[in-house]
């Protein structure tokens, strides 16, 4: 018996939001690609707002109402882990943990990171020293690589362990081999998913094109250039 619980929108954020970090967390050493790393960061932290609305509206199993992150529920689950007396349809009691810091230190390390070029370029003070910016924006980055570490410890383990749900299958096809309620999304749902992800394409676009130290000194470096020709 196979139930619908991952829906396509929650899908595609779970696997832009696993490339855009990637990818923003390896371009963050290489200054002469920093626009890209804006580009990447301000996509992530608009798919991780999106999101965090979802949760609280979106359909079942992606609704943070359907996480079981109290405290009962993670003594349940980690006594009762190697064994098959209880299957949790959606995110189990501690990767709904996993998840929701995810999303916090996600979208923290996204706008410290604004903070960080805003700072740096003069564009709006935060009255935070640059200095504990730039390690707080480290800091989260590296906070949000470990989690995402034992995130993929826990689908791994829960591979090993209960093979037959299939939860690495369904970040693909959305199903798992488990009887319940199908996840259903109504109209609303998928308007919003649509904006969800134009949105951040659009805040990508415009990330990309802002102007940074190193832009505005090559800039001030071809108006002299090209006024010295003229005289």
């Amino acid at each position: 018996m196979k139930t619908y619980i991952w829906s396509l929108p929650t899908r595609l954020f779970h696997w832009l939001l696993a490339i855009g970090f990637t990818v923003a967390y390896i371009l963050g050493d290489f200054d002469n690609l920093e626009n890209w790393h804006f580009a990447f960061g301000a996509f992530v932290g608009a798919l991780i707002f999106f999101r965090l609305l979802f949760g609280l509206f979106g359909p079942k199993y992606s609704n943070f109402k359907d996480f079981p992150i109290a405290l009962k529920n993670q003594k349940e689950f980690i006594r009762s882990y190697f064994s098959k007396s209880k299957t949790y349809v959606g995110h189990n009691p501690v990767a709904s943990v996993i998840m929701l810091l995810i999303l916090i230190i996600g979208i923290l390390c996204s706008i410290s990171g604004y903070l960080l070029y805003a700072a740096e370029n003069n564009v709006l003070s935060s009255g935070i020293n640059e200095g504990l910016l730039e390690e707080s924006h480290e800091f989260l980055a590296t906070v949000f690589l470990v989690l995402v570490g034992i995130h993929l410890f826990g689908v791994l383990s829960d591979t090993l362990f209960h093979r037959k749900t299939g939860t690495i299958q369904s970040i693909f096809t959305g199903n798992k081999n488990i009887e319940s309620k199908n996840t259903h999304l109504n109209g609303f749902h998928i308007t919003f998913s649509l904006l969800w992800f134009i949105i951040p394409a659009v805040v990508f676009y415009l990330a990309y094109g802002l102007q940074n130290n190193e832009t505005k000194k090559e800039n001030r470096i071809e108006s002299r250039e090209y006024h010295g020709d003229d005289d």
